[in-house]
């Protein structure tokens, strides 16, 4: 019997380091953020987490069609940035709101990112 082919870009991501790597982007971006005097631009709030899942995508070369999960992932954390920064401001003030729901809400999207990579989409021929 011929042992089959496994094709590396068929696996999902992993769920771990993802994760683990794109909190602590969050948190860097953050710290480097604190550091800086005037408010830190869209592009520096968005480069550190993405940087780091496309740099996983690229590693471990996962399959274009388990990179679904990027958009409701997207939404999630929009989603739980823009509400639980409201939120969270009514507990623990505006200064700790933003970088709280900042973290969180990338941590929602890579959980979402790693989990939907192990479902692939399919395309119906």
């Amino acid at each position: 019997m011929s042992e089959q082919q496994i094709d590396p870009r068929d696996e999902p991501a992993p769920f771990g380091a993802v994760v683990l790597l794109t909190v602590a982007s969050a948190v860097a971006v953050m710290a480097v953020t604190s550091l800086i005097d005037e408010a830190p631009g869209l592009k520096l709030l968005l480069l550190g987490p993405i940087a780091l899942v496309v740099f996983e995508v690229v590693v471990h070369e996962v399959w274009w069609q388990r990179w679904w999960g990027a958009l409701p992932g997207a939404v999630l954390g929009l989603t739980l940035y823009f509400e639980g920064r409201e939120a969270l401001a009514d507990v623990v003030g505006d200064s700790w709101a933003h970088p709280i729901a900042y973290v969180a809400s990338w941590a929602l999207f890579a959980v979402v990112f790693a989990l939907a990579s192990r479902y692939p989409r399919t395309l119906s021929a």
